[in-house]
């Protein structure tokens, strides 16, 4: 059974966040399998979902990106241990541990060893799915704080029509055209070759669509004033959503990193 949408992926170890290849969580061989020894942290929804694609090191090599294998290992299973991790959303991420877990030969997804490989090539799915996943967060904070605007009366007249508003609402509106016109493309050059690797397409995407939705939210909660802070409406829902959203899927620093390298430097 393929991994879905929703799956998690335990690639990030305390010691290796955006360093993916530096991952220590060893898989070794055993008759009929592997038995899996470390530890991931901040795996999304590793407590409700039915399995965990876990990315280990199989072979020991010279090259940190080789001797990685993906397994596809039940959430049930004996050997792992799920903790949660609280965050400014609730509990959304986990910790876990492996100890001698045992997964079976035909937990292996794909390739034993080409685990990189598989990698990155699910990586423009992956910021895309990011990337339009915010969107919609930020497109509900932008309406949320319009309506808001335009019912909201200060010194006799709504809030909306203060050039300081309007001029906020303006930039916001435009920033979120400019990023659903780039979700489309990107959508676009997936659509048309699935397996075309788009590391600069990918990261521009993810880095400019989660960076809008984070401004996005902010700005909503600041011209909504108390409310926007308040419990009562959901921007501040929305604002604790966009925060991480520059953070997981890659920071947006290494977005940033990966489209200078595209770009020669």
């Amino acid at each position: 059974m393929p991994p879905s949408a929703s799956a998690p992926r335990s690639r990030r170890e305390p010691e290796a966040g955006s360093d993916v290849g530096s991952l220590t969580t060893k898989a070794e061989r055993v008759d009929g399998g592997f038995v899996l020894n470390g530890q991931k942290v901040f795996i999304s929804n590793a407590h409700i979902a039915d399995h965990v694609l876990v990315v280990c090191r199989t072979t020991k090599t010279e090259n940190k990106h080789e001797g990685l294998t993906m397994l596809w290992v039940p959430r049930e299973v004996e050997g792992m241990e799920i903790v949660p991790i609280e965050t400014m959303g609730g509990r959304e991420t986990n910790t876990l541990y492996f100890t001698d877990c045992v997964a079976p030969e035909s937990a292996v997804l794909g390739e034993v060893d080409q685990g990189w490989t598989q990698l990155m090539a699910g990586l423009n799915v992956e910021r895309l799915i990011l990337a339009a996943t915010m969107l919609g967060i930020a497109q509900r904070a932008f309406d949320d704080a319009l309506a808001y605007a335009k019912e909201r009366k200060q010194f006799g007249r709504p809030i909306g029509s203060f050039q300081a508003l309007q001029h906020r609402f303006a930039d916001l509106a435009t920033d979120l055209e400019a990023a659903r016109l780039m979700t489309r493309w990107v959508a676009t050059l997936v659509d048309e070759d699935p397996d075309r690797m788009l590391p600069k397409e990918a990261s521009m995407v993810k880095l400019f669509v989660t960076e809008v939705a984070k401004r996005t939210t902010l700005e909503g909660m600041q011209m909504m004033g108390g409310y926007g802070y308040s419990a009562e409406y959901d921007m501040e829902r929305l604002v604790r959503t966009s925060l991480v959203s520059t953070i997981y899927g890659g920071t947006s620093e290494i977005q940033r990193t990966i489209i200078g390298k595209t770009l020669g430097l």
